[in-house]
């Protein structure tokens, strides 16, 4: 049969990962099977052209909250089009609401629920005929899943991020992350057979005349630190060009990580770490109880190497974190100087205990993705409205522009970076000033202009 597998990603230099491992699974069963990868900004009718063109028997469709909007505007349209086509539906945003998903589109034959590699390899063995609406399969050890990449995928990577997971699974319990859920366990690859794959990645790099970023997609990398370092001394050994980037948690990190990391060369790796509050009761409402006097001292010193690039993540609209102590947090990260900072805004993600909880926050949250909260018990409309003008300055300001002499300097005028933030925001409401801009010279005018 010949199956087309569609992902739809937020940008074009994104790549679908899990696209590329299913594609094998089926091809393994003796069926053609290609990838088609467009971006959001795609119009429909490209879309529906390049799946209606390509004649498939089966399209598989790989659906997230970025793109979910999109995938049930070209269901009715796909299946119009390819009356006798089969159409299966993946991914996390239908395998927490698939009995929704089905009622509203009768058009899918099938949603595959969670990791589909063996559930789609049964599918594929039975030639895609199903007697139910939804499969859910225990999945085979990661350690047993094939390598994703395939020699044709290196040159669609040119200019694209290339993504990588050593593991699957997470040892936090976030209640507003999928990742936390109870069936979410830590599955990992060998740290030999990761080191095999990374190396297959690298020795493509001569093909790519930009050096490439490759971003391990585990959600916590450092979860067993003694195979973390592993990986991270063989990665600084390596002759690439290569910039690595890890999702880590700071309360994983040892003093014997300090010294591999000490080592690393400027460029080698990108560290993302997701604080999300400094606040103690919210940390422990999340599923986060880890203190922040225990783990702020640990990013400070990754920080202050000077030779890892450092992203910290804090999150608006968590329980327990009103204006006061959401000033605390954003002074706190300002304070540690990190390379990029960002503020994001809680979703309230299906199968999620955060969405379960709902009710009990006070939350009120998009109905339709991205499902982002609005209010809470803790934060209203205004408040928040007031904390995504403050989040453009950062991006602006901090992440774009790296204006720290001048950030630092209205922090001493207002007395902390939140104030200083928030007196720019409402002077950015006063004067009409779009908070959004990026444009170095005019944020820098507008910052002297503040002042």
């Amino acid at each position: 049969m010949n199956v087309l597998l569609l992902g739809i990603n937020g940008r074009y230099s994104h790549t679908n990962l899990a696209l590329r491992y299913l594609r094998n699974e089926v091809r393994a069963e003796g069926h053609a099977a290609r990838i088609v990868e467009f971006d959001i900004s795609t119009r429909r009718q490209d879309i529906l052209e390049a799946i209606t063109l390509d004649g498939p028997d089966v399209v598989l469709i790989s659906v997230y909250v970025w793109n979910s909007l999109l995938v049930r505007t070209l269901l009715p349209d796909i299946r119009a089009l390819l009356p006798e086509c089969r159409l299966i539906l993946g991914g996390p945003e239908v395998s927490y609401s698939a009995a929704e998903w089905l009622a509203s589109h009768p058009e899918i034959d099938l949603i595959v629920v969670g990791h589909a590699e063996e559930a789609l390899r049964q599918v594929a063995s039975a030639g895609f005929g199903c007697q139910t609406a939804v499969i859910a399969v225990p999945n085979r050890p990661f350690q047993d899943v094939p390598f994703p990449y395939l020699e044709e995928d290196f040159a669609v990577l040119a200019h694209r991020y290339v993504y990588y997971e050593s593991s699957r699974g997470c040892p936090c319990s976030c209640s507003y992350c999928v990742s936390g859920r109870d069936d979410q366990t830590l599955d990992f690859r060998s740290v030999e057979t990761a080191i095999e794959e990374l190396q297959r990645i690298i020795a493509q790099e001569s093909r790519w005349r930009e050096p490439p970023i490759i971003k391990l997609v585990d959600r916590t990398f450092n979860a067993r630190p003694d195979r973390a370092r592993e990986i991270w001394r063989y990665l600084i050994a390596t002759d690439t060009r290569a910039t690595f980037h890890f999702e880590i948690h700071p309360a994983f990190l040892t003093e014997a990580d300090m010294r591999v990391l000490e080592t690393a060369p400027p460029g080698r790796f990108q560290f993302e770490i997701g604080v999300q509050s400094v606040h103690g009761p919210t940390l422990a409402a999340i599923g986060r109880p880890r203190r922040w006097q225990r783990f702020g001292p640990a990013i400070e010193r990754l920080i202050k190497l000077g030779t890892i690039a450092v992203h910290l993540d804090l999150i608006v609209g968590l329980p327990h974190e009103d204006l006061q102590t959401m000033a605390r947090s954003i002074d706190a990260i300002m304070a540690l100087k990190p390379t990029r900072f960002d503020l994001g805004f809680l979703k309230s993600l299906p199968g999620t205990a955060i969405r379960a909880q709902a009710e009990l926050n006070g939350q009120i949250a998009m109905h339709h993705p991205p499902y982002q909260v609005m209010a809470n018990r803790w934060l209203s409309v205004a408040d928040f409205a007031r904390l995504r003008r403050i989040e453009q300055f950062i991006d602006g300001v901090w992440n774009a522009c790296h204006l720290e002499t001048e950030i630092d300097a209205l922090a001493r005028r207002y007395g902390g970076y939140f104030a200083a933030l928030d007196a720019l925001q409402r002077y950015a409401v006063r004067s009409g000033y779009n908070p959004a801009t990026r444009r170095c010279h005019k944020v820098k005018a507008f910052l002297d202009a503040a002042r």
